[in-house]
């Protein structure tokens, strides 16, 4: 025979996906807290590439020969 295909208990898939939803959500909290610690560096860091990017358009039209 091929071997033992019996598919596991009902309460053990359901210790499994327990388990997964608690990992799921402590993942989340951990990247909320992140994010909430960390979002103004980010929220600075994204202005500046936009400015940046702002201006390397304004230059390319300008100067650039359209």
């Amino acid at each position: 025979m091929m071997g033992d295909s019996t598919p596991p208990p009902i309460t053990q898939r359901f210790f499994r996906a327990c388990l997964l939803v608690l990992g799921g959500i402590l993942a989340l909290w951990v990247a909320l807290e992140l994010l909430a610690r960390f979002w103004g560096w980010i929220l600075l860091v994204s202005v500046i590439v936009l400015v940046l990017c702002a201006a390397v358009y304004a230059y390319r039209y300008w100067w650039g020969g359209r």
